[in-house]
């Protein structure tokens, strides 16, 4: 079993977030953000199971900041469920999640795509707009321009950005939104 522990500093909004990744027959994440977002407190904690391929499973967010607001979604037979078991058919051509808190969910359709240099592919996700709580689908595209550097497009927005990861697909720098502050990585039999 693979654990992977990570550390980065938000620099857009004031965060830490602390990252463990567990991999064996699934991958296990579990993320802890702390700090200020639009001048208030806030805590999130979540936890995202993947199947080996990065392809979503499920997905749970709570955010507290002056209240505890939660958010529980699984995908089956591709179609995303909520925790009462309501089928959400606008995200039905989503695969990936993106949670606009942590530079994390931008491993997952990086992992999941595995593209070649030079190679572009648009993607649909259910974007997390935190602290908000919002949630809508979101097209977006990811280009690899190098081994270990991507270009990310909102294409709803505009938004652009260019992106360093590590050789797992982790991200190193998202210039003037994220950096990585440490990662530790070791194998448990």
């Amino acid at each position: 079993m693979n654990i992977h522990r990570i550390l980065w500093k938000g620099i857009y909004y004031n965060t830490l977030e602390y990252l463990h990744i567990q991999s064996g027959t699934t991958h296990k994440i579990v993320g802890n953000i702390t700090g200020i977002a639009n001048e208030q407190p806030l805590h999130v904690h979540y936890e995202i199971h993947t199947n080996l391929q990065w392809e979503m499973l499920s997905v749970d967010i709570q955010l507290t900041d002056h209240v505890v607001k939660k958010l529980q979604f699984s995908r089956q037979d591709n179609r995303w469920h909520d925790q009462h078991g309501t089928i959400h058919a606008i995200f039905d051509n989503c695969v990936d999640v993106d949670i606009s808190l942590t530079p994390f969910t931008n491993t997952l359709p990086i992992n999941r795509l595995s593209l070649a240099v030079g190679e572009s592919r648009e993607i649909n996700v259910v974007y997390f707009d935190l602290p908000a709580m919002d949630m809508k689908p979101v097209k977006q595209r990811y280009t690899r321009l190098s081994t270990l550097r991507y270009k990310y497009e909102t294409l709803y927005s505009g938004f652009t950005a260019e992106i360093e990861v590590d050789d797992q697909g982790f991200v190193i720098d998202y210039p003037e939104i994220w950096e990585r502050v440490i990662q530790v990585r070791h194998i448990e039999e």
